[in-house]
């Protein structure tokens, strides 16, 4: 069995419970006026006034948090200490999205990872109702057309001699097509000494660190992608090594 498809198996109640956000959370964005704002090149939609609209996200936290339990990644002493800390569940959320560093505490690093996936699905839920990639194809930046947020994977697609790089958004999961090669950050172009390419064959990935202004990303064929969820676990490592590092997305 591939690493893939074990934590796959592993993150199956995180994934139901995910699935459950996504078809019961309603959040507020006006779809039409984020399409008009997207093909004037602004951004959709405002990322925070949504996840507010949301109200309180306390219930969500638990229903995750539980999942999280099942499947064994929190452990039966982690939780009650989880539930009983000061933990703002809507500052958690929210701090995800405007970029706070990962905690060093494990505890509050297990938090943080149950407020990703809701906070996933809610945005999640709102891009999906602005639209596809087919309805921003003039989309020129690096950043979510929906949501603002950057990119944090770059799926490959390959027709005949042609590569096309698909950037996912790490906050929404919004595709769109890469306005370039190279560093998404600096326009750098990709070569030895500007860009340097770790593979990952266990993993599948390559991870491009751009030496000049210190962007990563992580990098892969579209063809056999796991859920999104599974691929950040899989890859959760790479992220906190290269955060380690100085280097960001």
């Amino acid at each position: 069995m591939s690493v893939r498809s074990t934590i796959t198996e592993q993150y199956a109640p995180v994934l139901r419970a995910h699935a459950d956000l996504l078809g019961e959370c309603a959040p507020s964005v006006d779809e039409a006026v984020a399409r008009q704002r997207i093909a004037k090149g602004q951004i959709g939609y405002d990322a925070l006034r949504v996840l507010r609209s949301c109200g309180d996200l306390t219930s969500r936290f638990v229903r995750v948090l539980d999942a999280f339990e099942v499947a064994g990644l929190v452990s039966n002493a982690d939780r009650p200490v989880i539930m009983t800390s000061e933990l703002d569940v809507d500052d958690l959320v929210s701090g995800w999205y405007t970029g706070d560093r990962t905690p060093r505490d494990s505890r509050r690093r297990l938090a943080r990872q149950v407020g990703i996936v809701i906070g996933n699905a809610l945005l999640r839920a709102a891009s999906s109702r602005v639209g596809t990639p087919t309805d921003w194809p003039t989309w020129a930046r690096v950043i979510c057309p929906c949501c603002g947020g950057a990119p944090d994977i770059a799926l490959i697609e390959r027709a005949g001699r042609e590569r096309q790089r698909i950037l996912v958004c790490g906050h929404c999961d919004a595709t769109w097509r890469a306005p370039r090669e190279g560093c998404l950050g600096c326009d750098a172009s990709e070569s030895p000494r500007t860009i340097a390419r770790i593979s990952n064959p266990e993993l599948g990935y390559d991870l491009m660190i751009c030496n000049s202004c210190g962007r990563f990303l992580k990098e892969r064929p579209r063809a056999g992608i796991a859920s999104l969820i599974v691929e950040r676990a899989l890859t959760a490592e790479l992220d906190v090594a290269a955060e380690l590092r100085g280097l960001r997305t």
